[in-house]
């Protein structure tokens, strides 16, 4: 078995066990919508999000958090911080949208999307594209706190930046191994989920917690309103970035973007899109493995392996359908999209984005392949440990789930 232990420093234990002796009494963290509603008002000041900002969805996640997700003492608190500092991003953002109602006027232009299953070469493609210093991505620490603006002297050491270090460093203690998993850092660039899920949608959001009720939801909710608020805080970015850092085009990500074809190409229609491909039967034990570390911190009881198998295999082949039926109702945008593979990003990963930008018509720098080799350098392959996974970690198969995936891994030669 390669499932790892999750870690529980004394502070966390004591919690834990104080919190079990009053839970048994009906003494627990507050976790209602309502309450966090409440929580956003008095963080931020405001009023709060209109009615029908999320579509329901934080009524239905904390539906599912209260009684699916088995949360422990910390795990509640932790997720009750969470999801209030979610929602002020949301609250403040469209403030600040309402107070400057000019910079919806922003034009994106072009913007490139990467769309693909999670360790099929996705973070791989973001990361060497955003060497091209005519890119731009969201970073980390700006998609947390990305209000006020920093002043242009202090974009790059903003005390934000230290901050967002910190919590990723204290979430990379309390999720051993995740860092093998899924690199982060607080200037690096981060996934549109991270913005999106401010409206209560992400597919991200049924990695750190089981919510089966929530992740029904999420496949037949529109992701037009999260994507929608994701394009205005592009635009925010783009009207207050300094006069010395030109955007040429933005460069985004994220494993939700199988689902948001049709809506992508609705807000932004000359999108390019490039559409990372792997055998499915190679990757699902990854994600499991992913979340499986995750969602350890924040429960004792219900990281049940069979679950997380039989959940994750599903939503993302849900996706996928989701994803062969809009490019099937959509082919007045098959130029747009780009399919490449990883067995090519692996063997020939420069070879593979300058194949990207002759496609789509984009001019590199001169220094390019250099720029992409300091990345790799930087980055090499385990860096961070080796991660381990199998299949049969949570009772899957490979013959099962190649019977599960048939429909993609035909269409796309897997």
């Amino acid at each position: 078995m390669s499932r790892n232990i999750p870690y529980r420093p004394l502070w966390m234990k004591l919690l834990n066990t104080v919190g079990a002796v009053f839970d048994r009494v009906g003494i627990r963290p507050r976790l209602d919508a309502n309450d966090i509603l409440q929580r956003v008002r008095k963080k931020t000041g405001l009023q709060g999000p209109a009615p029908g900002w999320d579509q329901g969805g934080l009524e239905m996640l904390v539906w599912s958090l209260n009684n699916e997700s088995q949360l422990n003492t910390f795990g509640r608190i932790a997720t009750r911080q969470m999801l209030v500092g979610l929602v002020s991003n949301y609250v403040t953002l469209n403030d600040w949208f309402d107070k400057h109602p000019e910079e919806e006027q922003q034009v994106i232009e072009k913007p490139v999307f990467i769309v693909g299953l999670p360790r099929t070469g996705t973070s791989a493609m973001h990361g060497l594209m955003a060497t091209d210093p005519l890119s731009r991505s969201p970073l980390f620490w700006e998609v947390n706190t990305p209000l006020p603006r920093p002043h242009p002297d202090h974009i790059d050491d903003d005390p934000r930046i230290a901050e967002m270090q910190k919590q990723i460093d204290m979430q990379y203690e309390m999720a051993p191994g995740f860092q093998a998993i899924h690199k982060m850092d607080a200037t690096m660039p981060q996934e549109d989920s991270a913005s999106m899920q401010q409206a209560m949608y992400g597919i991200t959001l049924t990695l750190m917690w089981y919510v089966p009720t929530y992740r029904k939801w999420l496949m037949e909710a529109d992701p037009e309103p999260a994507l929608q608020f994701h394009k205005r805080f592009l635009q925010m970015l783009q009207a207050t970035e300094p006069d010395n850092r030109p955007i040429e085009r933005w460069l985004l990500k994220t494993p939700d973007h199988l689902g948001s074809l049709a809506a992508i190409f609705k807000l932004f229609p000359d999108a390019r899109i490039v559409f990372t491909h792997r055998n499915p039967v190679d990757v699902i034990g990854s994600v499991c493995s992913f979340v499986w570390t995750l969602s350890g911190m924040f429960t004792d009881t219900a990281q049940v392996p069979e679950l997380i198998g039989d959940e994750q295999a599903d939503s993302w082949n849900t996706l996928f359908g989701i994803c062969m039926r809009d490019r099937e109702q959509l082919p007045q945008f098959e130029e747009q999209i780009f399919d490449i593979y990883f067995e090519d990003i692996k063997s020939d990963p420069f070879g593979t984005v300058l194949g990207i930008y002759s496609k789509f018509g984009i001019q590199p720098p001169a220094d390019m392949q250099q720029r992409m080799q300091a990345y790799l350098d930087e980055n090499p392959r385990g860096k961070h440990g080796k991660h381990e996974y199998t299949l049969a970690d949570y009772h899957l198969t490979e013959e099962g789930e190649r019977q599960r995936f048939a429909a993609y891994i035909e269409k796309y030669g897997l």
